[in-house]
């Protein structure tokens, strides 16, 4: 299906990993709510006693590759794992490549701060994982405060620059 991009669109969405991951495990089939499968999967995963097993991804050039990633989920549901310590894996893995993009840009850019915004980021497992492998990489980390991190932000964005705009044009 992928190689034919047949029901397969391209997406920049973390939430259609989780969506994928959730769907594999046999976790979530179908969604009824924005995140179900994310917050099913995060809920799962929470319980589970941690372990270092981490999924194999590669970083080529500014993509991300995630066949490899997908692929041993597979093979761990067939081998029998259960879906919790699969989320567990996947939540420990997701921070680890996002640790690692950041490394790869910081190496080429020179940037140390990190601003980590978007739905994804409402996940406390991930959240905590990922800003403790980014602080402990040296990195300065930013999160929301005072606003949503989803859609919520982006809308109190849009409001700013509209505001601006219209300052500007008075």
């Amino acid at each position: 299906m992928v190689e034919r991009r047949i029901n397969t669109p391209l997406t920049s969405s973390c939430g259609r990993l989780f969506d994928a991951v959730a769907a594999i495990t046999g976790l979530r089939g179908e969604v009824t709510y924005d995140a179900q499968a994310a917050i099913e999967l995060e809920a799962v995963a929470a319980g589970v006693e941690a372990d270092q097993v981490r999924y194999p991804f590669a970083l080529e050039g500014n993509e991300v590759r995630l066949g490899p990633l997908l692929a041993q989920i597979v093979r761990e549901v067939q081998g029998g794992i259960a879906p919790a310590v699969i989320g567990w894996r996947f939540h420990q893995t997701l921070a680890e490549l996002v640790c690692t993009v950041c490394l790869h840009v910081r190496e080429r850019e020179g940037l140390t701060s990190v601003a980590l915004s978007g739905g994804c980021w409402q996940n406390r497992l991930l959240l905590s994982a990922t800003v403790e492998r980014l602080r402990a990489a040296g990195f300065q980390v930013h999160t929301h405060r005072q606003s949503p991190t989803n859609d919520g932000g982006i809308s109190l964005g849009q409001a700013v620059v509209a505001a601006a705009r219209l300052a500007a044009s008075a």
